[in-house]
Order: structure tokens, then sequence, then C-alpha cells
């Protein structure tokens, strides 16, 4: 029997969606420069996480990790402008919608049947316990999709590790990408694909 459940964002409790935030803001955080307040952070993404691109790991009603899956149309993150303006003032938020979306809503893949893991996260305690895993897997199991591509930076080893072991290939290596950098202690990114079908 199924120990765990896999979920749409959107269908989580309040309590649930927050441990999903948090998720992504302990692998994700460093990168949101724009604030340092936890707190506004919390809640704009608590806001801005796509309810059904973002999946989620459950077990025993807790969230153990998320992923986030994008298309060539639309991404599972939106910087959206109002709840931008409510949580920086009009000025900043409006800005930062704008700049934002600019990368988190850029297509990532250009074909209608190209898949793109945006996010993947999991608690620190979930780490090595197959849910990461599991995740992937839900998304290499969605039917319309041929081609899975992600992005890993190149110090990130337990992930390169575990994409190859999942099927992943190496297709390009930006080792003088203007994202290396910006978060230079990660290294430089590293593009990978899977076929599906």
């Amino acid at each position: 029997m199924q120990k765990y459940q896999i979920i749409q964002y959107g269908s989580l409790n309040d309590t649930q969606k927050m441990q999903a935030v948090d998720i992504f803001l302990e692998g994700f955080g460093y990168m949101m420069t724009f604030s340092k307040d936890k707190k506004i952070l919390r809640k704009l993404f608590f806001e801005i996480m796509n309810p059904s691109l973002f999946k989620c790991y459950i077990e025993q009603e807790q969230v153990l990790g998320i992923i986030g899956l994008g298309t060539n149309k639309i991404r599972p993150i939106n910087f959206n402008c109002d709840v931008c303006v409510n949580l920086f003032g009009k000025f900043k938020g409006n800005i930062l919608s704008k700049q934002m979306n600019a990368i988190f809503q850029a297509p990532a893949v250009k074909g209608e049947k190209d898949l793109y893991i945006d996010t993947l996260a999991t608690t620190s305690q979930a780490r090595g316990k197959g849910v990461a895993t599991a995740l992937l897997q839900h998304a290499f199991d969605t039917k319309e999709f041929e081609h899975c591509f992600i992005e890993v930076f190149s110090k990130n080893e337990v992930a390169l590790r575990l994409y190859k072991k999942m099927g992943f290939s190496v297709y390009k290596e930006e080792k003088f990408s203007f994202v290396r950098f910006a978060v230079s202690s990660s290294g430089y990114p590293i593009k990978m694909k899977k076929e599906l079908r």
C-alpha cells in the first residue's frame, strides 16, 4: 500500500500550503534577492505558486517535497502584479512583477510535447528517502509529454546524481552564463534532458 500522496498545491489546506512554500524557500530562497524579509516572502509565494502546476508529496498530512512543472506556454511561478503591489507598494511591486516575470514566465522549452521541471525540492529530513524520485516519476507519467527538461547547478552533485539515475543526460553546460556570476557559489547551470516516450 502506498504511504504517500502527490496532490496539487491548490488542493492543500493553508497549513500544508505554507509547508510547501517553506520547502520552496529553503531550496530557492537565496535567489530571491529582492527581499530579506522571510515573512513577506512566505506571503508572496503562498499566493503566486500555481495551484495546478505545483505538485506536492504528502505523507501523514505533512508536505515533504514539491515539484513545479512548466510547458512552452506556462510556468508554475507568476509574480502577479496585484499581489506584488499589495506586499511591496505600487512602485516596487510593479517593477518586481515585470522583472521577475521576465525570468519566471519566459518559455523554458520550445515544443508542445516538452515538459520542464521548474523546481524540485524536499525538506531536509526527507532527503535520500525517495521523495524527489517519486515526484520526478509523477512528472514522467504525465501522458501528453514526450521530452522532459531540467536544469541543475554544477555544484549540486546530489541532484546531478539523482537526475542521471532517473535517465536524464546532459545536453548543455553553461560555464559562462550570467546566472553563474549571479549565484557563483552554486557553480554553473547544466541543462539535462530525458526522453519520456
